[in-house]
This record gives C-alpha cells, structure tokens and sequence, in this order.
C-alpha cells in the first residue's frame, strides 16, 4: 500500500508504516480522521483506548478527531447475510462474514482470478474486525476528550442500534 501511495502522491510526502495502536510521529495535526471502520480491526479494547491515546499526542490544541465503527449489531447482520459476490472482468470477489463467539468477526475474502490457462486461481485472506458497545467507546472518549458528538451517516444523532457510528471528538480535555 505504501509503495502505491508514493507512487501517486508528491516527491518527499512522508508516510510512515505503523501499528494504529502505538504510534508516534513527533508532529501534531489539527485534525486525525480515521475513516471505513478502520478501528474495528483493533481486536482488543485496550489497543482502542491506546488508538484514542495516540491521537492525543498528535492533536494541536483546539484540533479534531473523527472516525467511524461498525457496530456489533451491524457486524451481526453482515454475520448472518448471504455471501457477497461481485465479478469484476473475467475475475470475481466473493465475501462471507462469520463469526464464532459473536466478539471477532472474521471477513473471508476470495478472489478467483481467471488464468491464462483458462482456469482459476483462488486467493483467499481472512480479516478480523469486533467492536464494543456505543457507550463504552464514548466513555473512553469522554475521559480524554474535551468535547464529544456520536452521529450516524445519515447525519441523525446516533442510538444504541445503529450501523456504522461516526464519532466526533474535540480537543484535548482540559488538565485539572
């Protein structure tokens, strides 16, 4: 992913290679996003809270963090649906959502991949996603945060039963 981002991006772009969880870039932003639920790939919700810790260290004061998560009822549909299938060309992707234990949430993805045999090549990878309660997570955000709003895509404010959370977070909470 690195090696196609230099690829696009301007000569001298920094990018770095790193674990969400525990980072330090030695730079502050005025605003973090991290968007299409990358936090759900974080499998423990220590690993979310240092995720929220690190984002502190990087946040100028008076800055912004927003992402998004899918959530356990979202993740429990998906869980339950069909499998997906989607051809592009000659290929097709096909993904199932299953889980276990109703925590980790396990995204099979197959591609079969047309030969110049005329057979295929299957490529399979399993990526695991979970999530916590809406209000564990904003616990979390209220200890750190000073300033804090929970929406959903549709821009409406955001329930326990909702798909995907959009959260908003505002600067550093104050030391006291």
């Amino acid at each position: 992913m690195l090696a196609v981002a230099r690829a696009k991006l301007p000569a001298g772009t920094p990018l770095h290679l790193a674990d969400m969880s525990r980072f330090s870039l030695g730079i502050r932003f005025d605003a973090v996003i991290c968007v299409y639920h990358g936090i759900n790939h974080l499998l423990g919700f220590p690993a979310w809270e240092s995720f929220f810790d690190c984002v502190l260290e990087h946040l100028n004061e008076g800055g912004i963090f927003i992402f998004d998560v899918l959530t356990l009822g979202n993740l429990e549909k998906m869980a339950s649906a069909p499998a997906m299938v989607q051809r592009f060309g000659d290929n097709s992707l096909r993904v199932t959502v299953r889980t276990s234990d109703g925590a980790v949430f396990g995204w099979n993805f197959e591609v079969l991949e047309l030969q110049r045999d005329g057979g295929y090549k299957s490529l399979t990878e399993v990526i695991n996603t979970t999530s916590f309660p809406p209000a564990r997570i904003r616990a979390a955000l209220s200890d750190r945060f000073a300033g804090l709003k929970m929406l959903e895509s549709d821009g409406s404010l955001a329930g326990e039963g909702e798909d995907r959370t959009w959260f908003v977070c505002a600067g550093p909470r104050p030391v006291t």
